[in-house]
């Protein structure tokens, strides 16, 4: 029996829609994990949209409830719908179990003032003091059930800033959607489609191109394989100008920035690929510009974990939590080109090495899909029994 068939929960999400950032696909992909495991998931939303536009943008193929709140994303977006959605859960959503929220402003609101139970789903740390006496405040809330961290990391950053009850924190890394990696194809069709050469080795790297992400690391090293193409996929197209102009003045045939794609195109990217990169630098940052080598946990080393590839990733913090050199990928020193370099031309040359940590990250995806994230969360958190508890009380 499922032990969670039944569970109504609501997932409160303020990003920004239809756009660049990864917030909006990890939000819909939870809400997606939450439906495959029977629980009764509604997720409310700030703006007005088509909820079948929303579904195909971000690959979801798996039917639940969007609640749209209008006007919540003109201006002041994640203050406004979080006030807003917290009177509207107070107001008119009673029959629910409890919330995952990854806004402030809704679980202060939810926890300190109406009592909702709620989990915070924690990706960054505090960027304010305003946002330290939010979470100082609704962390001593009866109401609140608990917080997840998406890396051991972020984890001991919240634990030397807060008083957090052990038994309110759990780590619950990020996940990838199995079923889009169900399906291979032929690489030689997916490059056809792509229009990628057929008869060269590609090294792909897919996400934001933020400072810190060692794409200015990758062009330098591929000026020094010029046997092997290189394909960025994603970023903004501010961050992706000064690399082009990078590729354009060292003359560089073998290095293509695609830009930005549609989420559910991803996976055909990687898995057309011969071997995936992470070459982040020592001085990573998120979108903000805070450093992020201690907690970053990105979507997209999940994917890379189940397209199967052979991956290269520099040696960070919040990156070994989940890969392990020579077992299932290859860790270099970060901002060392050599190193990477060494590192590509080994898995080129050595075809027993490539394919057996390719087995080892397909087998190791299976521990992070996004609807064992969910579990980690329901039951590391206990939340079935507090929720018991509350009725009680």
């Amino acid at each position: 029996m499922n032990k969670y068939n039944g569970l109504k929960v609501l997932y409160v999400g303020s990003p920004p829609l239809f756009s660049k950032g990864a917030s909006s696909i990890h939000m819909l992909k939870m809400c997606q994990a939450m439906s495959r495991l029977k629980i009764d998931i509604e997720l409310i939303l700030p703006g007005l949209f088509s909820k079948h536009k929303l579904f195909k943008y971000y690959g979801i193929k798996t039917n639940f409830k969007v609640i749209s709140i209008p006007f919540t994303d003109l201006f002041l977006r994640q203050i406004i719908h979080g006030v807003v959605s917290a009177f509207y859960v107070f107001l008119f959503k009673r029959d629910y179990d409890f919330v995952i929220t990854r806004n402030l402003i809704f679980c202060y609101m939810a926890c300190v003032i109406f009592k909702i139970p709620t989990i915070y789903d924690a990706h960054h740390p505090a960027v304010n003091k305003f946002a330290e006496v939010l979470i100082k405040s609704f962390c001593s809330s009866k109401s609140f059930l608990g917080m997840s961290f998406n890396s051991k990391g972020l984890l001991e950053i919240y634990r030397n800033n807060f008083n957090l009850d052990l038994d309110k924190s759990v780590v619950a890394h990020n996940g990838v959607d199995l079923t889009d990696y169900e399906d291979t194809g032929d690489v030689t069709e997916l490059r056809n489609e792509l229009k990628l050469p057929f008869n060269r080795k590609l090294v792909c790297y897919s996400g934001n191109t933020y400072k810190g992400r060692g794409i200015e690391n990758l062009i330098k090293a591929a000026e020094k394989l010029p046997d092997i193409d290189f394909i960025v996929v994603g970023g903004l197209e501010t961050d992706n100008s000064v690399y082009r102009n990078m590729v354009n003045e060292k003359n560089l045939l073998n290095f293509r920035i695609e830009g930005f794609v549609d989420h559910s195109k991803v996976s055909k990217y990687l898995l057309a690929s011969d071997i995936l990169v992470l070459p982040y630098s020592n001085e990573i940052t998120i979108k903000d510009g805070t450093q992020a080598k201690q907690f970053t946990s990105p979507i997209k080393l999940f994917e890379y974990l189940a397209s199967g590839k052979p991956i290269v990733a520099t040696d960070l913090p919040s990156i070994i939590e989940i890969l392990r050199n020579n077992e299932n990928s290859i860790i270099v020193e970060p901002d060392n080109v050599d190193a990477l370099v060494n590192s590509l031309q080994k898995l080129y040359f050595d075809n027993e090495l490539s394919e057996r940590i390719s087995k080892k990250a397909l087998s190791d995806a299976k521990n992070y899909s996004w609807e064992k994230r969910v579990i980690r969360i329901i039951d590391g958190l206990n939340i079935l029994r507090k929720y018991m508890l509350l009725l009680r009380n």
